[in-house]
This record gives structure tokens, sequence and C-alpha cells, in this order.
């Protein structure tokens, strides 16, 4: 069995080379070149020689059906780009609420793979196999907020498509088809949670029974990413594992009905899940071990392993790229190679004799630690790329979890369900809801840890990654003196506690500190001096990574650890949404914030405010100017200098080091600048933060003559808006600023020099 394994991974390098590396016009020559090899693998001894041929071949077959693959279902669709159109579209799934209205997957007649389609809130009253008529704008399924992505290409969606107000028909279709019997489940099965759970477990349970996180608040996503066990809430093999024994039980563990009934009931979860690559490669690999048996083979994991790639390439290639796929075939390899020999030397040091009690809690925690580390070990440069970060407590919550995931996962499904038919037995959600807050208390508290994560927002951290592989890659090579793995760890730890503490003495003292975050078409400022750090504004549009994790990520690059103040100019989203994301990270000790004028902003206003409450920090409404100091440094906040929109109607802040002044006026238009200057009397300033992302009605003739700012800060990303404005940019060059640019530079930080 082990030849499929030799094709199948070339064929899935194959398909990586195509994805990152290969330009199109260069494939089919590298195909030729692997076909060559494969035919002078002949002169090889006759073992090598088939591993060599069918690595070969397999490489030359990835690459070849990429191509045609790329050539059948996203070259057509990337003709369509720009264009408008008149499309007739199946969903097959429900749509979710988006920003202005709601998104969907559907089929398009006439195009091969999915697209993605934006369309009014009336898309959430329909069922799968509605079909829908609507004028639409078609966009690159690639190419998201001016960048390359293989987001959605990665899932099989190759178009983006944004209709007008309301769909120009729409018809019931396929609505009721069994086709669509596992969609209808899995909402079931969501509502029937929310109906069921308060919405903090809910939102766990809803995440382990169908991977659908929407439903997790900020504070319970950031608890199990820091823990690192937000691996639960993927469905997996894990998931699937905990499926098959349940189902097992029920059959009282006979092997040919478990195989029989449980595979077609795996698929169906499959698809209930959302065929995502992970639970996809589980069922391959759980086919692979069920149904073995029934044919005479024996189960053979790098094999399965292996077959599960080759599926979901087959079925669509450009799944390499996905996320989801890269972590999951990572996390199994991770079990099978370096778990097992982490196991094997923890085994060394079990005592001889040992009671059956004690002998089983010392064999489920090396195998838990072990399986744990082997994770890390396979999964670490994943994490670090895509998150920009590692959780460090990971072994250990893993201990203190992993061993409740199959009661929690087997009592909330049944409990769900019979709770959900039947609402007499409703009282069976006290098991899962009492496991689940569990499992969020046990997040929460190792999330809290000094030390418990390691944040990739700096090359020294990067670098010490790379360090401490290649001194396990030198383990490996010097063989026998066992206390080799031990120095190893005692000199990563050492050299990572070096690289953490390096930031706190580069911004140690009462020299003020400042940074632009970059978190896209929004704005975020952070101020530290004397160990105090202000905060002001947290919001994007569109940033890739939520404003609220980038600036967190920011603090945590400088040893930043606590806010004391956060200022917000006014209540909109590229001002204040990332908040939830950052205060599940970080605390704050009190808010600056305008009085309410609920301008169509009071739902935000009020998020606000309450999380002001939960997180026990102190609400201050600036309506005099105020000024505190911080170290070496004033915050002054003024209060609305003009009336009007939330725009106008904002705070301006000014924050003050000597003779060293920055000033920031939210979303201010002319008018709104011109009062605040003449009504407070605002110093020279040596930085300005432009307003309203260097809109044309910012930025100002007379603001500048009146601050003469030296460097101006663009805080702004991909935006369909026009900022910055040439004319705004023009302006502050004709006054002799210096420009910077997040959307250029990324993070900017400033220094005053005493």
């Amino acid at each position: 069995m082990r030849r499929l394994m030799w094709f199948a991974l070339p064929f899935g390098a194959g398909c990586g080379l195509c994805c990152y590396l290969l330009p199109e016009g260069w494939r089919i020559g590298a195909a030729a070149g692997s076909a060559l090899a494969a035919l002078c693998a002949f002169a090889l001894p006759e073992r090598p020689q088939k591993r060599v041929r069918a690595a070969a071949l397999g490489c030359a077959a990835g690459i070849l059906w990429f191509s045609g693959y790329a050539a059948l279902y996203l070259a057509p669709a990337g003709e369509l780009v720009g264009g408008t159109y008149i499309f007739e579209m199946e969903l097959t799934d429900y749509a979710v609420a988006s920003p202005g209205g709601a998104r969907c997957a559907v089929r398009v007649d006439g195009l091969r793979g999915e697209a993605v389609y934006y369309g009014s809130r009336a898309l959430l009253d329909l069922e799968p196999g509605n079909r829908v008529v609507d004028r639409t704008k078609a966009y690159s399924a690639k190419d998201l907020a001016g960048e390359e992505s293989h987001y959605f290409v990665s899932r099989g969606t190759f178009l983006r498509l944004y209709g007008g107000e309301a769909p120009l028909a729409v018809n019931p279709g396929r609505e009721g088809s069994w086709r669509y019997l596992p969609q209808r489940a899995g909402r079931w099965l969501r509502m029937r949670v929310n109906e069921l759970y308060k919405p903090d477990a809910g939102g766990l349970i809803a995440a382990l029974l169908t991977g659908e996180r929407d439903g997790l608040d900020p504070q319970s996503s950031a608890d199990l990413s820091e823990s690192g066990l937000m691996h639960i809430t993927a469905v997996s093999g894990l998931h699937c594992g905990f499926l098959t024994a349940l189902l097992g039980l029920l059959v009282f563990r006979r092997q040919r009905m478990t195989a029989c009934l449980g595979y077609p009931v795996l698929l169906f979860y499959m698809v209930m899940a959302g065929c995502t690559p992970s639970v996809a490669r589980s069922c391959v690999m759980l086919g692979f071990v069920l149904l073995a048996p029934l044919v005479g083979r024996e189960g053979d994991a790098p094999t399965a392993l292996s077959a599960a790639l080759l599926v979901i390439l087959l079925a669509n290639p450009f799944a390499i790229a996905s996320v989801s796929l890269q972590l999951s075939f990572g996390a199994v390899a991770g079990l099978l190679l370096p778990g097992r020999m982490i196991y094997g030397g923890l085994e060394r040091f079990r005592p001889g004799k040992m009671p059956g009690v004690l002998h089983k809690l010392w064999t489920f925690c090396a195998a838990s630690f072990s399986a744990s580390l082997g994770v890390m070990a396979c999964t670490a440069p994943l994490n670090a790329a895509y998150f920009g970060s590692l959780a460090l407590v990971s072994p250990l919550a893993n201990l203190l979890v992993l061993w409740m995931a199959p009661a929690l996962f087997a009592s909330a499904l049944a409990a769900t369900v019979l709770g959900g038919l039947w609402p007499a037995l409703a009282g069976l959600v006290a098991v899962p809801d009492m496991l689940a807050r569990y499992l969020l208390w046990t997040a929460g508290w190792l999330a809290k840890l000094p030390g418990h994560g390691v944040y990739f927002t700096r090359p020294a951290v990067w670098w010490w990654l790379l360090g401490t592989y290649a001194l396990l890659g030198a383990c490996l090579l010097v063989k026998g003196r066992r206390w080799k793995w031990g120095v190893v760890l005692v000199m990563s730890l050492a050299c990572l506690l070096a690289v953490k503490e390096m930031p706190r003495w580069q911004t140690a003292g009462d020299r003020l500190t400042l940074v632009a975050v970059d978190v896209g078409q929004g704005a975020a400022m952070l101020f530290h001096s004397g160990g105090q750090t202000v905060l002001v504004d947290c919001g994007s549009l569109n940033s890739p990574q939520a404003a609220g994790e980038a600036v967190a990520a920011a603090m945590d690059q400088y040893g930043w650890d606590r806010l004391d103040r956060v200022a917000l100019t006014h209540y909109h989203e590229d001002h204040a949404a990332g908040l939830p994301w950052l205060l599940a990270r970080v605390g704050a000790d009190e808010f600056l914030l305008p009085r309410l004028i609920d301008r169509g902003q009071g739902a935000l206003q009020s998020e606000v405010l309450d999380l002001a409450s939960r997180h026990g920090a102190a609400v201050r409404y600036v309506e005099q100017p105020w000024a505190a100091a911080f170290g070496n440094g004033v915050l002054t906040v003024y209060p609305p200098a003009a009336d009007g929109s939330g725009n106008e109607a904002g705070l301006a802040v000014l924050v003050s080091a000597g003779d060293f002044d920055v000033l920031i006026t939210g979303d201010m238009n002319a008018a709104a600048e011109k009062k605040l200057a003449a009504q407070y009397g605002l110093p020279d300033i040596e930085v300005l933060l432009a307003g309203h992302h260097g809109s044309k009605h910012s930025a100002s003739r007379e603001l500048l003559e009146t601050v003469t700012p030296e460097v101006g800060i663009i805080s702004v990303g991909q935006n369909s808006f026009g900022h910055p404005a040439p004319e705004a940019m023009e302006r502050m060059e004709d006054a002799g600023m210096v420009l910077r640019r997040t959307d250029e530079e990324g993070d900017i930080l400033i220094q005053v020099q005493k």
C-alpha cells in the first residue's frame, strides 16, 4: 500500500509548486522534466527505482492536474472579472449576514465551481436550492483588498459577485432536495444550540459540533487561540473519531456494522460541516481504517494520510493552499513522526513497578504530552506564518482538556438532538453546558499565564524559531547522549526570554514612543512613556488581520501588556470596531469618550459601553478640555468643536512630550478643523495623523498653517473612497511635511529623544 504514498505526496508537491512557485508558462516544462526523471529511474536498482518512478510521475501528474483544473475552472471565471452580468444562481448553503447585506455560496449557470454572491439581506430568508436572478458585478476571487489571496480558491470558489439592492427574481428551484439535507441538518443543529444554551457555552458547542465559529464571542475566541485549544472547534479527526466511537458503542462495537453504517454517517457529517479539508482528510483516513479489515488489508496510517491528500486535491488542487489542509496534515504528520519518538523517549523514564491506576495515568499523560509536542513541532511554522503566534501552553492545555473532549462531544450531540426534538428533555444540556464552561474557564486561565505564548511580530522571534529547529536537527544527527534534548530546551528558553525582553529595554524609561498601527482602512495609534500606555482609536473596515489583534500584536512587540487609557475620537467602525478583540487580549483602565449623540452610531456606542462595563474600565465623557500626564508625556483631549455628523462631532487628541507634539483629529472635515484650531489655541506640532485617512476634505490649509506639522502619518488601507486623496497629499507636501503611510510601511514607529 505504500506505493500509493510515494505517488500521492509528490502529487501534492506538484500542486504546491504550481500554486506558490511555478509561473504558468513553466508548468508544462516542469511536468516534462518530472516525466523524464521517471524514465531515468529505470537505471536504478529495483526497489529505489519503483519509488523514484512513482514520485516523479506523481509530481508530473500534480502539475498537469493543477494546470488543467485552472484552465477549466479559474480561467473562465477570470475572463468575467470587471464586467456586469445578469446571472441565474442556485444557493448551495444558507446565507450569512455581511456588512450592508448578506453573502452566500452559489453555483452559477454556465460556470464550473462555485462563486460567493453578495446581495441584500433578503438572502437570509432563502433556503439552499433556491434560485436567484440578479444583475451582478464580477470580481476576482484571487484578489482581495488589492492582494493575491488563496482564501476563496482553496475552497473551490472562483468568483465574487456583488448584486443590487434586491434580486431581480427568486425561484423555489430545488428547495427541500435531498441534496441539501446535510446543510439543513447543520442549520437545525445550530438553531437548537442557540435555543438550549447560553451564548458563551452555545458558541463553543456550535463550533464543536458543526465547525461554525461565528457564535464564539471575542473573549472565548481569544482565550481558545491563546491557549492553543482552537483546534477543538475545527471539525477534524478528533470529532470524526468521537463520532465513530459513539456509533461503535451503539452497535456494540461490531466492526462490520460500524463500517457499513458509520462511514455513510461520516460522509453526511463531512458535508454538514462544510467539506473543509480537515474533515475531508479525517473521513478518508477513517474510511481506510474502517474498510481495510473488511477487504483483508491492514490499516496503514501514512498510506491513509497520503490517500486523503490525493482525494482532496483531485477534487480541487487549489486546496493545497488551504490553511486548514496544511494545519490538519501537519498535525497528523506530527503525531506519526516526532510524536511517536517523544513518547518512546518518555517511556524510558517510566518507573518499573506502578499500580494499575498510576500506570494508566502515566500512559495518558505521556501520550497527551508527546502528541502535543509532536503536533507543535510540525505546525509551529504554519501558526507563526498564518496567525503570528505560537501557544507554548498547548501541551498543558491538551492535558487538562482532551480527557473530557469525547464526553463533551457525545453529550452535546445527544443532548442537543434530544432536547431539540423533545423539549421535555432539554434538561440534558446541563452536562455539556458544564463541560463547555470548564473548557472555556481552562482556556481563559491558561491565556492569562505569563509567557503562555510567543508572537511573531519581530524578525528576532523568527530567528529564535529557526535557531530552535536548527538545534533540534543537530540533535537528531548526534547519536546517544540523552541529555542533549534538555540542553536544547534550556538554550531555546533562554534565547526566547532574551528576545522577549529586548523590546522592553528599547522603550524603557520616560521618553515618548508612538506607534501608528497598520490596521488597514482604519486608525489606531499607541503612545507609551514611563511604563504607561495610551491608545487612540482602534478600528478597521477591511484589514486582513482584525484591528484589535493588530494592536495587541504591536503591544506585545514592545512589551506593553496593559492600556492605561483608551480614547475614541468617534463611534465609527474604522475607529472603534476592533476594541472587543483587543480587550480580549489586554486590559484597560479608563475609556475617554465623546458624549453619546446617536447619529446612526447607537449600536456601536452601546457596544463600547458594554465592553467597558464587562472589562471593569471606567468611562469618562470629555465635554471640556481634559489633560493627564503619563511618564514624560501629557495627554490632552478636546471635546467636539463643531456640530454635525459623527465625524465632525468627534474628539481631538494632543499628545505632548516637552517640545514634541502629536495631533489626532479623527475624521473631522476642514470646517471642524478650523473651529478646533480657533477655539483651543493649538501649539506648533511635529506629527499630524492626517484627518479622515487623507480625505480631500481634511488636513486643510488653515489647520496646517496654524499647527505647522513636520511629519504627516496617513493611516489607510485598500479602499473605494479614494483615500488618501491627491489634493490632501499635495496640501501637506506644500506645507513642507514628510508623508508616511501605513499601507506602504506597515506599523510606523517614532521615538522622542530626550
